[in-house]
């Protein structure tokens, strides 16, 4: 057994539809295609391989245990890049999605699944081109993007864990949001 899990927010629908026109359009104008192979999501861990029945159930236990949050909302804003290997839109760095990644990757800590994963700096983003691009069609990206500007706002409810199968990221389980008061690890036997 071997499952590749990605642990992701995925924007509502209208949303969504209007990152995959920007992802067709550089992948039509520019002939980089990888970013197509997945769905537009913001990643909060992962990819991660699992390679036991048991692991697996410890993974989605502790996921469960990072779903005490209030909604927060999310804003997508704008172009940028990291180095000369990955155009994306910016994800604003929120107290809700920082503190969403933190309990994710703090839930996973003792399972030991990547020890490299849980020491990144983690950069919110949402990617629309990587992998598959040269240094000239880089820049020619960026100088296409520079001047263009992109806004969409949508609440966060919940996470999504997606499974790598028949070669494609497809949905696999949602985690809603929990009443944090109902936490059940925050508990004052005193209070």
């Amino acid at each position: 057994m071997e499952n590749l899990f990605l642990i992701c927010l995925i924007p509502p629908a209208s949303i969504v539809d209007d990152v995959n026109e920007i992802r067709n359009y550089i992948a039509e104008k520019f002939k980089v295609y990888e970013s197509l192979k997945r769905p537009a999501h913001i990643t909060l861990y992962g990819p991660i391989k699992i390679t036991s029945r048991d692991t697996e159930e410890r993974f989605f236990n502790a996921l469960s245990t990072a779903v005490f949050s209030d909604p927060f909302t999310q804003v997508l804003y704008n172009f940028n890049s990291f180095l000369q290997h990955t155009f994306y839109l910016n994800v604003e760095q929120n107290i809700g999605i920082m503190n969403l990644q933190k309990q994710i990757k703090k839930a996973l800590i003792p399972l030991k699944l990547d020890s490299q994963r849980d020491n990144f700096k983690f950069t919110p983003h949402l990617t629309l081109a990587f992998k598959d691009i040269k240094p000239p069609v880089f820049e020619s990206i960026i100088n296409t993007f520079k001047d263009r500007k992109f806004k969409r706002t949508y609440t966060v409810s919940g996470f999504s864990v997606y499974k790598h199968m028949d070669k494609k990221w497809q949905p696999y389980k949602e985690f809603p949001f929990k009443n944090p008061q109902e936490n059940p690890a925050d508990r004052d036997l005193f209070g």
